[in-house]
């Protein structure tokens, strides 16, 4: 007999769900929002990849070419990069550590609810006297300019996603800390724990300096202070300083999670114990550290000491040493595993090697010598799209994959699945590889036209080519998932793991476990594996 719930949480009414406090419905509710996003962000990318298919202004003018640049970076940084692990958060950290519920649960829904606000805030610069227009990063002193669109949007959407996030790292520190079940510490927990709350904890360090800098810019434009405005005496480069400091730690914010995801689908779809899990859990929590020294490597064209420009360059070479860590214990744990290759670990080595081709392409860039000659290229696009587009993504969707069971009590078709992993892989190596090659050659970034050279048009052509095959590829997954909805039962644990959110009934009851308290055994692991722990899919 199936492991099912009478009445499942999602059948929920519409005001239970506007009204909610459990942490699994507002984690739903954090997806399916990032979600909508990610297609409003991928689709902007789409033009604006149709216009850099061919030199000459064709579908769009400057003006609604810096939205759009604006819109897909702040979109698909704010709203799926970073917010899309907040589903994650809240559905899986208190099962995961066997609590019942988070620690403030309305402070929960009240930071999904400031979410929510900002995403509104967002639809309406789809109007076009509202667009913003001055790059996702903001930089003075164009974005003091009236061209650069209403700054004051901008500085609230960004203050009510601070909140969010405020909000929800208060309440998940205090949750792990206080709400564990007996047996599970810090030392045992999930990596993905580790992985998710790491992401916090830089949330909250980082947050307040990029808040204060978008306030000192709203103050700037419309009260006539000085801080960023030449004329004045401020100076443009503080902000770069603010802004990065937070921005780049955020890169870290985005990844962490997903080498979370990583760990455990390895080692679940390979029935082996994570190698070396306190190494990979220092190795996290030194990237997180380490992500606050080295903000200064996306302003070595700026003019920086040249003292400054070689602690930088020394600390950003440094923060591969962790992450070599993880890549070497990721392959130790395949090492003579029971190997499944479903969807989930096809999205998971995916994400794994394009993190690997975006690490690879960062080390140049972590030097001064090269970065000043490609800084303001195509290749830095391609780079970071390796990293944070595409080894998150494929991070974020190795992890519905492999909670879909649980998250629904349903399986999802997983030929689709397959499909989806192959069209995305393809895509997206034919879009940001030629990127790179075409930035090598010397094509700039952020314009929206470039010369009628023969190169630059034959890689943009195929770059656009792998943009639509990509997104291709993320259609067929949001319709395996949808048709997942009516897929067999899963049961509680389709995939065989010991870890506590597979111990519970699919989807969870309203408060996680069907008895209190959790109690686990001293030597518990959420990775010991038995010969008949694995129930095949």
């Amino acid at each position: 007999m199936q492991d099912t719930v009478a009445t499942p949480y999602f059948r929920a009414t519409f005001r239970e769900w506007i009204l909610t406090t459990d942490h699994k419905k507002i984690g739903i509710l954090y997806g399916l929002t990032s979600l909508l996003f990610f297609a409003v962000a991928g689709l902007m990318g789409l033009v604006i990849r149709l216009e850099l298919t061919a030199p000459g202004v064709q579908y769009v003018n400057p003006d609604l070419y810096n939205y759009l640049l604006t819109g897909h970076g702040a979109v698909m940084l704010l709203w799926w990069a970073i917010a899309f692990w907040g589903a994650f958060s809240n559905f899986l950290i208190p099962i995961m550590i066997g609590a019942k519920d988070v620690a403030f649960p309305r402070l929960n829904q009240l930071s999904y609810w400031f979410f929510f606000s900002a995403s509104v805030l967002v639809l309406i610069t789809l109007i076009p006297s509202q667009q913003i227009k001055m790059m996702w990063t903001g930089y003075p002193p164009f974005v003091l300019h009236n061209n650069a669109g209403p700054t004051g949007i901008y500085v609230l959407i960004i203050i009510l996603i601070a909140g969010s996030t405020l909000g929800t790292g208060v309440n998940f520190i205090t949750t792990l800390l206080r709400m564990r079940a007996k047996g599970v510490t810090l030392g045992n927990s999930n990596l993905m724990v580790h992985g998710l709350m790491s992401s916090i904890v830089v949330q909250l360090v980082g947050v307040p300096a990029f808040v204060g800098a978008v306030i000192m810019l709203f103050l700037d434009k419309h009260l006539g202070t000085g801080f960023f405005s030449p004329e004045t005496g401020g100076d443009p480069v503080l902000y770069q300083h603010l802004f990065w400091f937070y921005s780049h730690p955020a890169v870290y914010v985005m990844i962490l999670p997903a080498f979370g995801v990583f760990s455990e689908v390895l080692s679940t779809m390979s029935q082996k114990p994570v190698y070396g899990q306190k190494s990979m859990i220092w190795a996290i929590w030194a990237i997180a550290a380490l992500g606050f020294l080295v903000w200064a490597h996306h302003m070595f064209t700026v003019g920086m000491p040249h003292w400054l420009r070689m602690f930088m360059s020394f600390t950003t070479v440094l923060i591969a040493v962790p992450t070599g860590i993880k890549l070497f214990n990721w392959v130790a744990t395949l090492h003579k595993g029971a190997i499944r290759l479903n969807t989930a670990m096809l999205f998971t080595l995916g994400g794994i090697f394009m993190f690997l081709i975006g690490g690879l392409t960062g080390i140049p860039l972590a030097l001064p010598a090269f970065d000043i000659n490609v800084h303001d290229s195509a290749f830095v696009v391609g780079h970071f799209h390796y990293v944070l587009g595409m080894a998150m993504t494929l991070g974020a969707f190795s992890g519905v994959y492999f909670w879909y069971p649980k998250i629904t009590g349903r399986m999802f078709p997983e030929g689709l699945g397959k499909t989806s992993f192959w069209l995305m892989m393809i895509g997206a190596n034919l879009l940001y590889f030629t990127m790179m090659m075409a930035g090598i050659e010397g094509l700039p970034r952020r314009y929206v036209d470039y010369p009628d050279i023969a190169n630059w048009a034959s890689l943009n052509e195929l770059s656009t080519i792998g943009a639509f095959i990509l997104a291709a590829g993320v259609l067929v997954s949001f319709i395996a998932w949808i048709r997942g909805l009516k897929g067999p039962e899963a049961g509680s644990d389709p995939w065989g793991s010991p870890s506590l959110e597979w111990t519970t009934t699919s989807p969870p009851p309203p408060h996680n476990f069907l008895s209190f308290p959790v109690e686990v055994a001293d030597d518990w692991t959420p990775y010991r594996y038995t010969d008949d722990s694995s129930e095949k899919s």
